[in-house]
C-alpha cells in the first residue's frame, strides 16, 4: 500500500470521530429549563421563546437553541438578537474547537444580518457587537486574540448592567473560555 493510500485510510477513521465530536458538543433539550429573563426590543410575542432559545443555550442544547431561535426571527423578521442567537449557538466556546470551521460562515452570515437589522437597545447592539468580534477576521485573526476582544466587549457589558444575570452569565462564560489551564489560581 503506498504511503498516499495509508494517508487517505487514515484520514477516513479520523474523520467521522471528529464529527461525532462535533455533533457530542450539542446536548438534546432537556425536559426542564431554568428561568431565563432575556429582555429584548422584539416582539413581546416572541418573548418567551426567545427566552426559551437562551435557556436551551445554557443547557448546550445548540440545536434546540437555533431552532428556537430560528422560529423567532420568523415571527419577528426584525428581530435582531434572534440572529445574534442563531450566531451564539456557532460559538461553543467551553469546548475544543470553539468554532467549527464548517459552521462559521453560517454563524457570520447570522452576525453581520443583526447587525444590518440593528439592535432596538443599546444593551442589544453591545450584545450582538461583542459576539460579532468572535467571527469578524476569523480567517486571519487568531482566535485567542478575537476571544480576548470578545471577552473585554463583554466585561464592559456586564459591568456596565450589573444588575442583568445575562449580561453576566455571558461575561462568565467568556472568562471561563479563556482561562488558562495551567492557570492554578483561578484568575478568571
Amino acid at each position: 500500500m503506498s504511503h498516499l493510500s495509508r494517508i487517505f485510510f487514515t484520514l477516513l477513521l479520523i474523520f467521522p470521530s471528529s464529527l461525532e465530536a462535533q455533533e457530542a458538543h450539542s446536548h438534546p433539550a432537556p425536559e426542564k429549563l431554568g428561568q431565563v429573563s432575556f429582555p429584548t426590543s422584539c416582539l413581546p410575542a416572541v418573548q418567551q421563546q426567545f427566552d426559551r432559545g437562551v435557556a436551551l443555550l445554557h443547557s448546550f442544547a445548540y440545536t434546540a437553541a437555533e431552532n428556537a431561535f430560528r422560529s423567532v426571527a420568523e415571527k419577528d423578521p426584525r428581530c435582531a438578537m434572534a440572529h445574534w442567537g442563531i450566531a451564539m449557538t456557532h460559538f461553543h466556546q467551553l469546548w475544543d474547537p470553539p468554532l467549527s470551521p464548517a459552521t462559521t460562515s453560517t454563524a457570520q452570515r447570522e452576525i453581520q444580518q443583526a447587525q444590518e437589522i440593528g439592535a432596538g437597545s443599546e444593551r442589544e447592539r453591545r450584545f450582538v457587537n461583542a459576539l460579532g468580534l468572535i467571527y469578524q477576521g476569523a480567517g486571519t485573526i487568531p482566535f485567542r486574540t478575537r476571544a480576548l476582544n470578545y471577552e473585554h466587549a463583554m466585561s464592559d457589558l456586564a459591568a456596565e448592567n450589573r444588575k442583568d444575570a445575562e449580561a453576566q452569565v455571558f461575561y462568565a462564560l467568556a472568562l471561563l473560555a479563556n482561562a488558562s489551564p495551567t492557570d492554578k489560581v483561578h484568575k478568571n
